[in-house]
């Protein structure tokens, strides 16, 4: 399966890494390094995550406070959002 990211998931992606690098540079580097680790399971696995909230969608815990929300489309895996668990959605 393919991976596509969203404009949506990349900017939120874009500022999670932002604020963490705010306190430690090398922690957001390690942050989205591990999250597109994380995220390149589901080309193999694409129902690795969990049923999402939102219908037709599911959700992969790709770091202990952080989610991303993706669906399935014919061969492509859509990454739509990446979110803390504390928000609301």
């Amino acid at each position: 399966m393919k991976l596509l990211w969203t404009r949506r998931a990349l900017a939120d992606l874009a500022r999670i890494a932002e604020h963490i690098a705010a306190d430690n540079p090398a922690a957001a580097a390690d942050f989205v390094a591990d999250v597109r680790a994380k995220v390149m399971h589901l080309q193999r696995f694409p129902l690795l995550g969990r049923i999402g909230s939102v219908q037709d969608t599911r959700e992969l815990v790709v770091h202990r406070n952080y989610l991303i929300t993706y669906r399935l489309r014919a061969d492509e895996v859509q990454l739509l959002q990446v979110w803390h668990v504390a928000q609301r959605r």
